[in-house]
């Protein structure tokens, strides 16, 4: 590690969401991070994809998609009560 906070990352994943977007992301106590979550809203659900870091070293540093869970925004979901 040179001393820089930040170093490159490509993201690589099924979908067009993130993949092969290039990002800079901060050192965490001076390691790379391990996982990388992206969070996106898409018609009142929120859609969060995590990344998790390959073996190469070599920045731009790969991170690879690993789990994608939906949520619906709370306060706009319908509310599910009896009649």
């Amino acid at each position: 590690m040179t001393g820089i906070a930040t170093y490159k990352a490509v993201l690589f994943g099924p979908n067009p969401m993130a993949s092969g977007m290039e990002l800079d992301l901060e050192f965490v106590d001076g390691e790379y991070q391990d996982t990388v979550v992206l969070e996106a809203v898409d018609e009142g659900i929120v859609i969060m994809r995590s990344y998790r870091r390959g073996h190469e070293t070599e920045e731009p540093v790969p991170y690879r998609f690993f789990e994608e869970v939906d949520e619906e925004l709370s306060g706009q979901a319908e509310p599910d009560v009896p009649n």
